[in-house]
């Protein structure tokens, strides 16, 4: 991606018996003092570091591997490592240094790179038996594949390529996918590249393309992948699409809590934006993310507005930076105050930055007062525990942490 395309128990108490052991009739309990309200630090209060866990080089992507503490992070240049479990808080609150890294997937020959162009995402299937990468080939177009797990390595020779996506130029892969709520695979695509929507594919529902994708990898046939029941467009000439309307969706995931998706949009010639299907909407199916006819809230090119139109739930312009990287509702246990905040960032700057949002759905950007390199804030991970980790192109992978005051 370049910058210029840019939780009250269940106990209750009598108030009149605060001991639970009844009183005599007619007598006084004497007074207590009443202990002041403990209440966990504001947002804007608490203090945030980046702890480096691992050095990585270039690397792009992270995905916890479900029923297990592990996790994999895959590289630009096509290689997947498994990071070292060891790399746990100390009890200063810092981190122990754990080995290196191990080296379990190297597809690099099969991957093209420069511009836009490499191992984009990694995503486990829900029971953790299948690896699946999105990657450009070396011809430079889209490729979805699966790999089978034996104990805690893919089985690279097993390679199985499961969705094929041509595409007409080297940047706006998109290329991050997960798993869903509902059991199925999602997949962001761009459009297609070059500027300006300028191969008409942002509003055209009949390619993947532009788009949000959602397929069931695992059809009751065995092969090839299912149109789940459901899809908005499935009588269509691209029956995966669930959304569209994308320029670069880079990075997206769902809310573990509330199965919300949200969505990071990267720009083009001045505003970024976030957009949220709400899981309570079934997560707006066919939903119209607006580009190339609007870019954030405001009129890009000509054209109606259309009844599907899904306009961003924030936006920021390029006086703060110049292109989103989409984060994690941060859901984990080490940060009360974060607790229900969208954590993203901007690449260009490296700033990392919350997103909360209020009861009437405006929503607020606070400084989380920690960043990477500049042009490096590629992407963000969590682990099984909700914690998450951001990734410099620098070649670091760090924990979001709150040091002890």
């Amino acid at each position: 991606m370049t910058a210029d395309e840019s939780r009250s128990s269940g106990i209750s108490i009598d108030a009149d018996d605060p001991d639970g052991a009844g009183t005599v009739p007619g007598s006084t309990l004497p007074t207590q003092p009443s202990a002041p309200p403990v209440t966990a630090p504001s947002l804007a209060e608490t203090r945030f570091a980046l702890v480096p866990v691992a050095d990585v080089p270039v690397p792009i992507a992270l995905a916890a591997r479900p029923g297990t503490g592990q996790r994999y992070v895959a590289t630009l240049t096509g290689q997947v490592w498994l990071l070292d479990p060891a790399d746990s808080r100390d009890a200063e609150g810092g981190a122990e240094a754990g080995a290196a890294p191990q080296l379990v997937v190297d597809i690099g020959s099969r991957v093209s790179e420069g511009c836009e162009n490499g191992l984009l995402g990694i995503a486990f299937s829900p029971d953790g038996s299948q690896l699946y990468l999105s990657y450009t080939d070396t011809a430079r177009n889209s490729r979805i594949a699966v790999m089978p797990m034996d104990g805690e390595t893919p089985q690279t020779d097993r390679r199985r390529v499961l969705l094929a996506l041509d595409q007409p130029a080297c940047n706006h892969n998109g290329g991050d996918l997960t798993f869903g709520p509902d059991g199925n695979l999602w997949i962001g695509f761009g459009d297609g590249g070059g500027a300006d929507d300028v191969f008409g594919q942002g509003q055209d529902r009949d390619t993947l393309l532009a788009a949000i994708a959602r397929i069931d990898p695992n059809p009751a046939s065995g092969q090839g992948y299912g149109i789940p029941v459901g899809n908005p467009f499935a009588s269509g000439d691209a029956p995966e699409v669930w959304a569209y309307g994308a320029r670069n969706p880079w990075r997206f995931s769902f809310d573990r809590l509330t199965g919300d998706l949200w969505i990071a949009d990267v720009g083009q010639n001045r505003i970024e934006e976030i957009h949220v299907l709400p899981a309570a909407d079934g997560w707006s199916p066919g939903a119209n993310l607006g580009w190339p006819l609007f870019e954030g809230n405001e009129r890009f090119s000509r054209g109606g507005t259309p009844p599907d139109l899904v306009f961003p739930v924030y936006t920021y312009t390029h006086d703060d930076g110049c292109s989103v990287t989409g984060g994690y509702v941060y859901r984990g246990s080490a940060i009360p105050a974060l607790q229900g905040t969208y954590v993203f960032g901007d690449y260009c700057t490296g700033d990392l930055w919350g997103l909360v949002r209020g009861a009437d759905g405006t929503a607020e950007r606070i400084d989380l007062g920690v960043s990477v390199p500049p042009n490096s804030l590629v992407s963000f991970g969590e682990d099984a525990n909700g914690e998450l980790y951001a990734l410099s192109a620098a070649g670091t992978v760090s924990r979001l942490e709150s040091p002890t005051p």
